[in-house]
């Protein structure tokens, strides 16, 4: 892979997804100039756009990339070819994920600079991004796999939780507005300290509330949920 200085950078952003979205409107921000691809556009406009880049970005789904790259890449050991993966590492390429949910709504400046990159194939984040001044952290490809679990768990899983509970709430009259303050104490409190941070009736070892919390889950798919917690943080629960 190439190694440039700043003043001779010149990325291509692949890709027209969420993740593709966020890093352009953050380029642009940052006054990073780049040009972009997708598949809406003529193939012959993107091996003029790759003779061109120093840097190219595969902002495209897990599955696409090794592909992606055999077929458009593979010969163009002068360019920097990056993706943002969290899970998975190709030979060729380095990976940057950004540590970050990317919604519809686009962020601000400052708090882009604020996401935490992690990296795999780079040593410094000025070899996949120049420009940026981002913190990161290297973490080697063995662990990708069960550094992504953890980001599932913690962003993914939390997301599938909090709708299910604003749903719920939202048949019994509950505000979101209330929960919103709720679950932002929890996580406040879990940052503060995490090995204290919960509450409810796992801590409590309380048998009765549990075995009520069950019963008043029995037709709904979320019993599985509230079991699967159970058996991991209370197996010893008495469930006769």
């Amino acid at each position: 892979m190439a190694t440039l200085k700043n003043s001779s950078i010149s990325f291509l952003l692949i890709g027209s997804g969420r993740v593709a979205r966020h890093i352009a409107h953050y380029f642009h921000l940052s006054n990073i100039s780049f040009q972009t691809w997708d598949r809406s556009q003529d193939p012959h406009a993107l091996r003029v756009k790759i003779a061109a880049a120093t840097h190219i970005l595969l902002a495209i789904s897990d599955s696409a990339l090794q592909g992606f790259y055999r077929q458009h890449l593979l010969g163009h050991d002068d360019k920097v070819v990056v993706h943002f993966s969290g899970a998975h590492t190709f030979e060729g390429m380095i990976a940057a994920h950004p540590l970050m949910t990317f919604g519809e709504e686009l962020y601000t400046l400052e708090f882009y600079r604020q996401i935490h990159f992690t990296l795999t194939g780079a040593t410094s984040l000025d070899e996949a991004l120049p420009g940026l001044t981002n913190s990161y952290s290297w973490l080697p490809s063995a662990q990708k796999a069960l550094y992504h679990s953890y980001c599932v768990m913690g962003g993914n899983f939390v997301t599938l939780l909090i709708a299910k509970m604003l749903s719920g709430f939202a048949t019994m009259k509950i505000p979101a507005e209330a929960a919103h303050l709720y679950v932002q104490k929890v996580v406040e409190n879990t940052f503060a300290n995490p090995e204290t941070a919960l509450t409810g009736p796992l801590v409590r070892k309380d048998v009765e509330t549990v075995k009520a919390n069950l019963k008043a889950l029995e037709n709904d798919p979320a019993l599985k949920i509230y079991e699967a917690f159970l058996e991991t943080y209370w197996p010893e629960y008495p469930r006769k």
